[in-house]
């Protein structure tokens, strides 16, 4: 009688677990531009725990690499801008927001949103075991967040 009873309550333990992280790519970039980026960004890019639940095991890496050397200088090294917003200003609240799959790119998604003015990025994602992360974000202008982040060192 337990066995009967235990397997249906694995299963629905099982079921809830899995769909907490069933999240669609969509949802996983929106959830990006919800909120006032100006008070509270949804991403500390200085602290390892909070970058990865956002970005892949690459940008961590860059990312921290980034900030140490930040650290040390006591100035800017090779990112000076929110790379979720494409500038180093924002206002309290984004509008406009679009995600949708680019055609025949593999996992890329088009982000369009408006905060001071409209901008569209491209977002390359790897589906992880923790979910949907970020391994790139390639800007209208210039080069990737990627290639950025890869620069040599000041």
């Amino acid at each position: 009688m337990r066995s009967i009873l235990i397997l249906p309550c694995l299963l629905f333990f099982g079921a809830v677990c899995f769909a907490k992280n069933e999240q669609t790519p969509e949802q996983f970039l929106q959830k990006l531009y919800q909120g006032n980026p100006t008070s509270k960004p949804p991403i500390d890019l200085t602290k390892k725990e909070n970058l990865n639940k956002y970005f892949d095991g690459d940008l961590v890496r860059l990312f921290l690499k980034d900030f140490e050397c930040q650290k040390k200088s006591g100035g800017i090294c090779n990112l000076d801008f929110n790379p979720i917003y494409d500038a180093q200003d924002m206002e309290a609240k984004t509008t406009n927001l679009k995600v949708s799959k680019v055609k025949g790119q593999g996992e890329q998604f088009a982000v369009t949103f408006t905060n001071i003015d409209t901008r569209t990025l491209i977002y390359t994602l790897k589906n992880t075991k923790e979910g949907w992360r970020i391994s790139d974000i390639k800007y209208p202008q210039g080069p990737s967040l990627k290639e950025i982040l890869s620069r040599k060192m000041p």
